[in-house]
């Protein structure tokens, strides 16, 4: 059992690896492009990195699934009493979902003609707060799961007190840099008159 434990953790850490890794790459890439059209070259690599993560992230939910029953299956009396594999299913659900609102409603409009500051100013709004539940999620979500420290001792609470935490201020950093992009659109656009 112990070998199969550790072929699932190898699977679940590369899994997680590969689309946080994608994650932040494509992330650095749209920042350059400060909300502006996308060129095609960038929209297929958008778009293979989107189909990289969906992998990733079925592969993650089937690896996570299995330690679960592993772990079930090895401690019946204890291991579901761990309030931090509570927290992190909530947050891989909170990714989950923010992940199909990025790839139905963030995704498209990022990626039309007009690219995001050619968005109304609601939807640039939106798409900038799933683009920072997405990578505060992931991010959370692995540290979740190396925090050993934080089995049996710390509860949901404490724990999504600090995702919360964390999102508010994603969120503040995502504002101030929607904020420069339009300053920067209006600069240029003044220079442009």
């Amino acid at each position: 059992m112990t070998m199969i434990k550790t072929l699932i953790v190898y699977a679940h850490l590369l899994a997680a690896c590969v689309a946080v890794g994608v994650l932040l790459v494509q992330d650095m890439a749209l920042a350059k492009t400060r909300g502006k059209s996308l060129s095609a070259d960038v929209i297929n690599d958008l778009v293979k990195a989107a189909n990289l993560v969906s992998i990733a992230l079925v592969v993650l939910w089937v690896s996570g699934l299995a330690l679960v029953l592993v772990g079930y299956m090895e401690d019946p009396q204890q291991y579901l009493q761990n309030e931090k594999l509570w927290a992190k299913f909530t947050v891989v659900m909170i990714l989950t979902l923010n992940g199909i609102a990025l790839h139905y409603f963030s995704f498209p409009r990022v990626i039309s003609a007009h690219g995001l500051l050619g968005q109304p100013s609601l939807t640039q709004v939106l798409v900038v707060l799933t683009g920072a539940i997405s990578s505060v999620s992931w991010l959370f979500s692995c540290y979740l799961g190396i925090a050993r420290p934080w089995n049996y001792t710390a509860n949901y609470g404490f724990v999504m007190a600090i995702y919360g935490l964390v999102l508010v201020g994603a969120f503040i950093v995502a504002g101030e840099v929607l904020r420069s992009m339009r300053k920067t659109m209006d600069f240029s656009c003044s220079l442009n008159e």
